[in-house]
């Protein structure tokens, strides 16, 4: 049953990895809507199957986000195009054991969303369905806009398993920004000083502190972090990544010839770990950052005592609203990349023409009528779908004239400071990756010359306050973006590949002593204990089978690389 809906029989090269991208360089757009998707057939069954999807249906989705809900503006003209609500059903506490639990229980939603290992998992146990035959009869409009890149949704035996975003942009979006944030007041009381390394945020942090001990009757914090929970490396890993320069390969870093090495016992990170040492014993690191989850980081950042953080917009962007609706918009934050050193050259602007990650929807097998699923999908990937979902409704969220479209003023205006409107309204959804809904990148045309989303300089200009134009201009920039280096284009990301089966154990153990040994390492107190805590940590992940992660994760790189040019084009 599941072949016969989603199985290729079309000999594929090997492709190690669950991996989406998108172009729409030589794509020629079809005007219409997901009608055009129906297969033409004249059989009875088919006729028959037809006319019962006619009807509404409801689908269960899992999501973290316990504001989503259907009925909103922008999901009732979904459901009017396509016949199908989305039911959300919210998961609470860790994913992953929630996956597991999922799976051993043989319970799950209707629509799935997992991350590339998860993927690979429920496709072992038969949890999901092979999509290629679905997409065939019913997906014109996913075919369309992957362009190109269309067998990188294929995996091994060239089978689709997932659906995510893609990137039909050739540039950056214009929201892009530096992952460590500094608070406006502390950079305007500096005289907004030159800023690029770790050293020079030490500095500006502890002369602050200094000078102002506590924020609105709270102790002021020099620099938050957390580690409760899965994300641990947000806070432990990737600020060295960024502070090298690196592209973003999640916990492990790659060299020029390929070779994968895991980052949390670099000397990379070594430095940062000391760093941080140094603001933990000097009273400037959140004393509770190692008992403590990233809502409770994004709590303090919203009471603005927080002076600065590893912390990208994606996880900031409420707390700033609610300053500026609390009148403070003062303690909202620059954002910013910060280095090692002065000379680092900075390498991780980088783009890839996938969204893959941890939010990749599959379809469970137990779906009834899935080719619904897919048909909804691919409305979605449409250019009206594509409209909807990214600009909102005509008349309510943009306009038109001389046939461009332009944001409502007061959504912009609502956007600064209400975090709910985009829930309100009915932009936001589960992550496709990127984007909410399905997007194809910010920057990427339409077939009517437009852009497919709002996202534009412009927009991103419009959309900041007066008191985050005024940093800006003091530092002769219009944008965030501005302090970014050039992009420069990857063919993935490691962390978007499916891990190594033979390895799984080993990253276990290395992960949980990891977690156990970065408290110890950071809060030492004299830096006699520093060096031994590093040891006694490193020591403990060779042990874990950190050569033999680099040694699997390595063949698993470069043999992405190698097929990578040989699966873009056909069918």
């Amino acid at each position: 049953m599941r072949d016969s809906m989603g199985r290729c029989s079309k000999p594929m090269p090997p492709w190690p990895l669950l991996l989406v991208a998108a172009s729409l360089a030589g794509c020629a757009w079809v005007p219409g809507d997901a009608g055009e998707a129906e297969p033409q057939t004249g059989d009875p069954e088919t006729a028959a199957a037809r006319e019962r999807s006619e009807g509404p249906a409801t689908y269960s989705i899992n999501t973290a986000d316990d504001k989503l809900r259907w009925g909103t503006p922008i999901t009732d003209v979904i459901t009017a195009k396509t016949g199908v609500a989305l039911e959300y059903e919210l998961t609470i506490g860790e994913q992953f054991q929630r996956w597991d639990l999922w799976l051993a229980g043989n319970d799950y939603p209707d629509i799935i969303v997992l991350d590339p290992k998860y993927t690979a998992r429920y496709k072992e146990a038969g949890a999901i369905i092979p999509l290629n035959d679905l997409i065939d009869a019913y997906g014109p409009h996913i075919k369309e806009k992957y362009g190109e890149y269309y067998n990188l949704l294929k995996d091994e035996n060239g089978d689709i398993y997932s659906l995510y975003s893609v990137k039909n942009a050739q540039e950056a979006p214009a929201d892009s920004s530096g992952n460590f944030i500094v608070q406006y007041e502390v950079l305007r009381e500096a005289g907004y000083p030159e800023l690029r390394t770790f050293d020079q945020l030490y500095e500006l942090i502890r002369a602050y502190v200094e000078k102002h001990p506590t924020i609105d009757g709270n102790e002021t914090i020099g620099f938050g972090a957390y580690m409760n929970g899965w994300t641990m490396k947000h806070a432990f890993n990737n600020p060295v990544i960024f502070g090298k320069g690196y592209p973003d390969h999640g916990n492990y870093t790659i060299d020029a010839d390929g070779d994968v090495r895991y980052n949390p016992v670099s000397d990379d990170t070594k430095a940062y770990y000391k760093f941080l040492n140094k603001l933990y014993v000097e009273g400037l690191f959140d004393r509770e950052a190692f008992s403590m989850d990233e809502m409770t980081l994004k709590a303090k950042i919203a009471q603005g005592r927080v002076l600065a953080a590893y912390a990208p917009s994606w996880m900031v962007d409420e707390a700033e609203k609610a300053l500026r609706a609390a009148g403070k918009p003062e303690r909202a934050y620059a954002h910013l990349p910060l280095y090692f050193d002065a000379e680092t050259v900075d390498r991780s602007n980088a783009i890839t023409p996938t969204s893959a990650g941890s939010s990749q929807w599959t379809i469970s097998s137990k779906a009834k009528e899935p080719e619904r699923i897919v048909k909804m999908i691919d409305f979605l990937f449409s250019d009206e779908g594509q409209i909807l979902t990214q600009w909102g409704i005509e008349g309510e969220d943009y306009t038109v004239e001389d046939g461009k479209r332009t944001i409502d003023p007061e959504l912009l205006r609502r956007r600064q400071t209400d975090v709910d409107i985009d829930y309100e309204r009915g932009f936001k959804s589960v992550s496709t990756g990127d984007h909410m809904w399905f997007g194809i990148g910010h920057g990427a045309l339409l077939a009517d010359g437009d852009y497919a989303t709002p996202l534009t300089k412009d927009y991103v200009r419009a959309s900041y306050d007066e008191t985050t134009k005024a940093v800006l201009g003091a530092y002769g920039k219009q944008v965030w973006a501005d302090f970014l280096p050039p992009v420069e284009k990857v063919p993935g990301f490691l962390w978007q590949l499916t891990p190594p089966e033979e390895t799984k154990v080993e990253e276990q153990r290395m992960d949980d002593t990891w977690r156990k040994h970065v408290p110890n390492i950071v809060m030492a107190p004299t830096e006699a204990e520093f060096e031994t805590a590093w040891a006694a940590f490193v020591a403990e992940e060779e042990e874990a089978g950190v050569r033999k992660a680099n040694a699997a994760y390595t063949r698993l790189w470069r043999r992405f690389v190698t097929t990578y040019s040989e699966s873009l084009g056909g069918d």
